[in-house]
């Protein structure tokens, strides 16, 4: 009998490796015996997040997924490696700005990486002879905000709510190739791009972000532990899915 989330012989690209809730990810795969391919800007971080992670094999990328012309260069590189069994894409921005103080720049600036990056590497992964015969699992990075509205966040909220909307269709369009895709929707985690953004409010108003959460914020690794659940073939049955991880805000009325 295989241990539950065995994800032991599957390849897998990781996107925002080099921190938070990607680097988590890369840790949560790599101890259940997957190998990662590590996708970020920041080559330092990379190393810095490999360091942590357990197991041979795995690979640095350094890569600007903002480089939409050199896609095919990225997968040009993993080629050598065979065939991929997942996608992570856990690259993102989040501004929060008011809409007086929105610009389409902004706006270009946050979908390019949580949509348009994401739906660019679905494109690619997705090529024959790319995914392993035995199918393939795609999770995205969604939010608690497509969900739920939150002022000075339109930008944001939008663009995981078009996350979302992909989700599904990919999930219609890739079955046949028994490719899976779903999308997490994490509350509020402790992450360094969260910890920036608590830096960006009152004290008020962060003590209301913990009571928005019955169960408390959120870790790293509990975002992880459903990444990789997700990955493995213990979910083959689930695609479509916008599945939040919140603690409880999106319970709340």
């Amino acid at each position: 009998m295989m241990d539950f989330c065995n994800l032991k012989g599957k390849k897998i690209i990781v996107t925002g490796a080099s921190s938070g809730l990607g680097r988590a990810i890369c840790i949560k795969l790599s101890n259940l015996g997957a190998t990662v391919f590590l996708v970020a800007r920041d080559e330092d971080r990379l190393v810095a997040t490999m360091k942590n992670m357990n197991g041979d094999g795995h690979k640095l990328i350094p890569f600007d997924l903002n480089n939409f012309n050199d896609y095919e260069q990225l997968f040009e590189i993993l080629k050598p490696h065979g065939c991929l069994s997942g996608l992570v894409h856990f690259a993102g921005i989040r501004k929060t700005l008011p809409i007086r103080s929105t610009k389409v720049n902004d706006l270009k600036e946050i979908f390019n990486i949580n949509l348009f990056a994401f739906m660019e590497l679905v494109r690619f992964f997705s090529k024959k002879n790319t995914v392993h015969h035995d199918g393939a699992s795609i999770v995205v990075a969604s939010s608690v905000l497509s969900l739920r509205g939150a002022a000075a966040l339109a930008g944001y909220s939008a663009s995981k709510a078009a996350v979302d909307g992909a989700v599904r269709c990919f999930a219609c369009e890739l079955a046949s190739k028994k490719i899976r895709v779903n999308s997490i929707a994490p509350g509020h985690v402790e992450t360094e791009m969260n910890l920036a953004v608590r830096k960006q409010i009152s004290e008020e108003a962060y003590e209301y972000i913990i009571k928005s959460h019955p169960l408390g914020i959120g870790r790293p690794a509990d975002v992880a532990n459903l990444v990789a659940f997700l990955i493995s073939d213990e979910a083959r049955w689930i695609t479509g899915a916008v599945i939040p991880i919140d603690g409880g805000f999106s319970a709340r009325s």
